[in-house]
């Protein structure tokens, strides 16, 4: 019987926590209504500055741009586990808050082309720009930019091949 009560419990809990996400979710009017972001994704920054595109799945990643910056995904993209999309970061030269004044960001929009994969663990910096058709294997570190139609991985990631 306790069992029985514990899967209900459960049960609603995860109910509600998907009723609350997909909700939060069309607060963001560039994301495409068919479009799927994982439960566990953070899209933190402004909202009109991320873009989805249609028929695009993001797992667990974590997207974020400044109120300078955007996140723009195409149509048509699977990105992976525990993948890190950052249009803004902390400035080397003054990356902490400190006496000397507030810490420095540096902002540059990151796009993704249509139909790119982007695999588990993946690190993608500001700035970057990847055409389509590419595929990012896992556990890259993305420091540049890419053309459309390669393979691309490595830390820092380069080209493997042409698709």
């Amino acid at each position: 019987m306790l069992d029985l009560l514990a899967r209900c419990i459960s049960g609603s809990v995860d109910w509600a926590q998907r009723r609350s996400h997909t909700r939060r979710l069309r607060g963001y009017p560039g994301i495409a209504a068919d479009a799927s972001v994982g439960m566990g994704s953070k899209l933190i920054g402004p909202r009109e500055n991320f873009r989805i595109g249609a028929h695009s799945y993001l797992n667990q990643a974590h997207l974020s741009c400044g109120p300078g910056s955007r996140v723009v995904i195409g149509d048509g993209c699977a990105i992976g586990y525990n993948v890190s999309i950052k249009a803004v970061t902390h400035d080397a030269d003054k990356p902490t808050r400190n006496a000397a004044g507030p810490i420095r960001h540096i902002e540059r929009d990151i796009v993704i082309g249509d139909d790119c994969w982007i695999g588990d663990n993946v690190y993608i910096r500001e700035g970057v720009v990847l055409g389509a058709n590419t595929i990012v294997g896992a556990n890259s570190v993305v420091t540049k930019s890419f053309p459309g139609n390669q393979v691309i991985a490595g830390i820092p990631a380069r080209v493997i091949r042409e698709r």
